[in-house]
């Protein structure tokens, strides 16, 4: 259920009024205060449903919202079966199942629900108002409930379980509207409530000019709120704090950390004046607050650590931890353990950061101790990584491998709850969750355990997947790739004494390194900790990952390697597995990530443009990540590349790589894919072939797309002709055109059609998966959140002919990566998208040729090739701009 507790693991950082406040009456809460339900018929339904509602308002003020969602469920299915069933007291019900619903975090359960319960109120009339009973009966006891009140609660509950999910540009949406609705009443309160949250959810998605436009704003009306609104003073100064807190990560996350710090020392005096006022008739919580104030000075300190000012930053940590001390052995709040691990952990750093390692072995012990205590996952998480980080300035990579494993173990169980973790770690190290599945790779690599790397680098994919898409890709799963000997040591980690010293835990996985070696025959007693070796443990045949790769490329019709580039910050990995098995490493040493960044751009901007020359750029990536490669690949005779790129690479196409004679294409097909463990890379549909086809064709229309700025697209004059190719080479071809070329028209049209083609706009770009869109030939869009929506299980192939990604490298990525899996997400096979908007005509005629090859059982991988081989061949299209924006993800069979 809601409560701080659960709050504070939403904000681990920012201290922020958690997000439960959100569902908490602003100030106060209509249909408590006007119980609709005392309202008395004549009839025994309504008064049944009266006595109901009673029952469950009064189990929700107990908090006993299992029992309230059922009272209220009780009263929807009397009010369906009445003929005179009175729309508020509907209203009521549905408003009060949602909060139940709510409460339990029910969240798929309470979102219909209060949408319906909004839908509803908002189209209540004033004649339907006139007409209500307890509509009536409320007016002449003078207790008419303030309706338009009921309505701004449903947009902050809506907003706020969307913001809980991730879903951030629905959460926004209903704030939004709830601050337009706040407006058009003038209720400044609630105004300064919908600006908060906006700028909360700003701050979260990266969007800091608007975050900080919203909270100062949330500031300035709190400050006009007047005492006829009826909102104590002390819940202002507690707003206010909450929008200064967030500034001041605003302002730490731009680097401003003298902004930061002035933003965290007001929040902190206005804590001090709410300690200092009477709160008997406040709904503000005194331990609540203490709370806060501790994650405030937490936060001040942090900022204070980034300026190497260690004496600033250990006073303001110390005065949090005196905060939090428990008086005359009263009950510790939950909430306060919680925040003294916070606290402890960052103790940890400053003493990390002053060289005192003993010190902050014990602090981090203390805090992963404290976590376990509260069940904090995130906290578990965040003592980890700091071990790991510990063992690194140690000069002990293999215990630093087996702390950052741990916690990448436990973040792989809580997938669903990640972006807190996520907002966590961007604040307290500058770095987001996916630089430590890097940097682990990276150790794991340093230390020549490339099968582990390997692991490694699949859960990276599907991380950044989340991280793009706010999502859960899959349910979590506690991965279990420890070597015999980590998972002895984990074993007594978990049971070490709260006093255990550096040097003792030390030397017990010093003890515990030599008795697996001994174990496993090993003579060589002088091996570091932990080491993984040949014999004590068989990673490739337990890896799912490499598993499934090696399934695949034994079932493809040619032989088959997957290349996995791995960019790290001082040189390039690369890692090739082979059919039968093996793990080859190649390292590119001279090859920085800003090196690579830099010719990836020159390569992009080259091929955008048919008037320039790709080949300098293509030679200097074949060189890099190919030409290492070629004696193995020519040992294994391999045809076929499945590749997995990495961060910029995958704005750039493997098939334009040029060994200086040769596109990559003419030497090899190739596809890229998401991540083993969710592409299914093994079925082949023996079904005809047969495509839906869609095409905005009217050149005559345009259609505004906002994304980023207002933007029109107009109809492709040559996709006409690109259906009527696609209809010749497939006769069983449904064609929609223009107005008749809805989304949902073409889902129903689908059926168990192998293949959908869209010849329209769309871009994936960088930000937000609301950013990214598919136009339709009515002027309707599809984003790439909306996009898993669709269901495609008889769908072999979804083409976007027409489709572009970001302009420029800035990104990762991650768009095309999220492309990928959302298609996966509809059940189909596999997707062919263009990395920018090629040439109409050339586009016309790479589909007709590449439907012509398909259509005679051959693969799509090697159809692919075959298409973008006539164009090079052809005289008008031989420049890689025509051919090679078209990229092949999924099942390449």
């Amino acid at each position: 259920m809601f409560s701080v507790i659960a709050a504070i693991v939403v904000f681990p950082i920012l201290a922020l009024l958690p997000i439960s406040d959100r569902f908490q009456p602003a100030s106060s809460d209509p249909l408590q205060e006007t119980p609709q339900g005392e309202y008395v018929s004549e009839r025994p339904v309504e008064n049944e449903i009266s006595r109901l509602l009673i029952v469950a308002a009064e189990q929700s003020s107990a908090e006993k919202y299992a029992a309230a969602a059922s009272s209220y469920r009780q009263v929807l299915a009397l009010i369906e079966n009445s003929e005179t069933a009175d729309p508020l007291i509907e209203g009521e019900a549905l408003w009060g199942l949602g909060r139940a619903y709510a409460y339990l975090e029910a969240y798929d359960d309470a979102l219909p629900v209060l949408e319906e319960a909004l839908g509803l109120y908002n189209l209540l009339t004033e004649e339907q108002m006139a007409a209500s009973a307890v509509a009536q009966t409320a007016i002449e006891t003078g207790t008419e409930p303030a309706y338009a009140d009921i309505r701004i609660e449903l947009y902050r509950f809506l907003g706020g379980i969307h913001h809980e999910i991730a879903n951030y540009a629905a959460a926004l949406e209903y704030d939004q509207k709830g601050l337009v609705l706040a407006e058009v009443l003038n209720r400044k309160w609630e105004q300064a409530n919908f600006q908060h949250n906006i700028g909360l959810i700003a701050t979260e998605i990266g969007q800091y000019e608007q975050a900080e436009r919203a909270l100062n704003q949330s500031i300035a009306l709190s400050e006009q709120v007047d005492s006829i609104e009826q909102i104590k003073l002390v819940e202002q100064i507690d707003l206010t704090a909450s929008a200064r807190v967030a500034l001041g990560s605003v302002a730490e996350k731009r680097n401003d950390y003298r902004g930061a710090i002035a933003h965290y020392q007001t929040a902190i005096t206005l804590y001090d004046t709410i300690k200092s006022t009477d709160l008997t008739s406040s709904s503000v919580d005194l331990q609540d607050v203490i709370g806060r104030q501790a994650r405030a000075l937490n936060n001040l300190g942090m900022v204070y650590l980034k300026q190497d000012n260690q004496t600033s930053a250990q006073t303001a940590l110390e005065r949090g931890m005196a905060m939090l001390a428990v008086q005359n052995n009263e009950a510790e709040p939950q909430s306060w353990v919680m925040e003294r691990a916070i606290l402890t952990n960052s103790l940890g750093e400053l003493y990390q950061a002053k060289g005192d390692r003993d010190r902050a072995w014990q602090s981090y012990l203390q805090a992963f101790q404290l976590a376990k205590q509260t069940q904090d996952k995130i906290g578990e998480i965040e003592a980890l990584l700091n071990f790991g980080r510990l063992m690194e300035a140690q000069a002990q990579p293999n215990l630093a491998i087996f702390f950052y494993k741990q916690a990448i173990a436990q973040i792989e169980t809580i997938r669903e709850n990640l972006q807190p973790l996520s907002q966590s770690v961007q604040q307290r190290y500058t770095q987001t969750v996916e630089d430590f599945y890097r940097n682990l790779a990276d150790l794991l690599l340093q230390q020549n355990r490339e099968d582990e790397a390997l692991q490694v680098l699949e859960l990276l994919k599907l991380q950044e997947v989340r991280s793009y898409l706010h999502s859960n890709p899959e349910q979590g799963r506690e991965e279990t790739f420890n070597t015999p000997a980590e998972a002895a040591l984990l074993e007594a980690f978990y049971a070490l004494p709260i006093d255990t010293s550096l040097t003792d835990f030390l030397a017990l996985a010093e003890a515990i390194a030599v008795s697996d070696e001994q174990n496993n025959g090993q003579s060589d007693n002088s091996a570091e900790s932990l080491d993984a070796n040949e014999n004590s443990n068989n990673l490739l045949s337990s890896s799912q990952a490499i598993a499934s790769l090696q399934a695949a490329m034994q079932a493809m019709p040619v032989e088959t390697a997957v290349l996995y580039p791995l960019i790290l910050e001082d040189r390039l990995e690369i890692l090739l597995l082979t059919a039968d098995g093996a793990v080859t490493r190649f390292t590119q040493d001279q090859v920085s990530q800003a090196a690579l960044s830099n010719t990836v751009e020159d390569f992009q901007k080259s091929l955008k443009d048919k008037a320039s020359d790709a080949k300098p750029a293509a030679q200097q990536l074949y060189r890099w990540l190919i030409q290492p490669l070629e004696e193995t690949l020519a040992t294994h005779q391999v045809k076929n590349i499945i590749y997995l790129p990495d961060g910029v690479l995958r704005y750039v196409p493997l098939a334009a790589f040029h060994d200086g004679e040769q596109w990559l294409v003419q030497k090899y097909q190739s596809h890229n894919i998401t991540a083993a463990t969710i592409d299914d890379l093994l079925t082949q549909n023996p079904a005809p072939l047969s495509v839906v086809a869609g095409a905005f064709t009217d050149s005559s229309q345009s259609y505004p797309v906002p994304v980023g700025s207002d933007t029109e697209y107009r109809g492709l004059s040559a996709a006409r002709q690109e259906m009527n190719n696609l209809a010749e080479a497939i006769p069983d071809t449904v064609t929609l055109l223009d107005q008749d070329f809805t989304s949902d028209r073409m889902l129903a049209s689908v059926g168990d059609r192998r293949i959908v083609h869209l010849a329209t706009h769309a871009k994936f770009l960088p930000g937000q998966p609301e950013d990214s869109f598919i136009l339709f030939g009515d002027g309707s869009t599809v984003d790439m959140r909306q996009l898993q929506e669709w269901a495609l299980p008889n769908v072999d192939l979804v083409v976007l002919s027409a489709c572009e990604t970001a302009r420029s490298v800035e990104g990762d990525g991650k768009e095309i990566l999220g492309l990928g899996y959302q298609i996966q997400k509809t059940g189909a096979g596999a997707a062919i998208a263009s990395l920018w908007a090629a040439d109409d005509h050339a586009t016309a005629a790479l589909m007709s040729q590449f439907y012509l090859a398909l259509s005679t059982g051959t693969s799509k991988a090697e159809s692919l090739k075959q298409a973008q081989i006539e164009l090079i061949e052809s005289q008008n299209f031989s420049h890689p701009y025509y051919w090679s924006a078209f990229i092949l993800i999924g099942n390449g069979r």
